[in-house]
């Protein structure tokens, strides 16, 4: 069991908080060029910064451990995952915002609807694409009984990400219900790297959340972060 809080801990560092930076980052970026967060633009912009970061995230974090600790890792084996994680990851980053918009639209729905549906829609979009991903990319194992099961335990945890996410938002409801405001919550007057941060921190207690329960529930050998 310890093996799979340290393979999380990994994950966290490398792939989980880089995606939830990277897509704030893509936002001030997208929000600079003038894209609305309603825009098609804003959300191609913000799954493309969230994917870069997943890819970059994990390939750097395996080139550095090859270096530091671990020779005989192959970073062209780790890159290739890195791209096929961070495709995956660009489908989740893409819908978050629309899917967000049109929970909220009523404003009717209350802050833990909002974050259930979340991880459900974006926790099912990682999903897919990681389907796609194996059917795509040549180096990847094919699309079998047995990493299905794999690929959506580790999307439910992704979901979980994605869900306390939501917890950044702020303005929903003059952030009533939300209880990751103090954490993690965006402010108005918090500055660019800031919220950064929290973004990340985000995505990363959300997959600590999920990932826990399955490391503690699974029988051995079942779980997705089992050698």
């Amino acid at each position: 069991m310890l093996s799979r809080f340290a393979t999380m801990a990994e994950v966290t560092v490398s792939k989980i908080f880089p995606a939830g930076a990277g897509w704030q980052a893509a936002s001030i970026v997208a929000d600079a060029a003038g894209h609305q967060a309603d825009s098609l633009a804003f959300a191609a912009y913000t799954g493309v910064g969230d994917g870069i970061a997943v890819m970059a995230g994990h390939t750097g974090y395996y080139a550095a451990k090859k270096a530091i600790v671990d020779p005989n890792i192959n970073v062209g084996e780790q890159a290739g995952l890195g791209v096929w994680l961070g495709s995956a990851a660009v489908c989740s980053g893409a819908l978050w915002q629309p899917l967000v918009n049109a929970l909220q639209a009523s404003e009717k729905l209350p802050f833990n609807a909002v974050m259930g549906a979340t991880m459900v829609g974006c926790g099912g979009a990682f999903l897919t694409g990681l389907r796609v991903g194996r059917f795509v990319f040549p180096w990847m194992p094919g699309n079998d009984n047995a990493n299905f099961a794999t690929d959506a335990y580790l999307s439910m945890a992704i979901g979980g990400a994605s869900g306390f996410f939501v917890g950044t938002d702020v303005a929903y409801l003059g952030g009533d219900g939300n209880f990751l405001r103090p954490v993690v919550g965006v402010e108005d007057f918090d500055s660019d790297l800031l919220g950064i941060v929290k973004a990340g921190s985000s995505t990363g207690l959300g997959f600590c959340a999920f990932q826990s329960v399955q490391n503690v529930t699974f029988a051995q050998g079942s779980a997705w972060l089992d050698p």
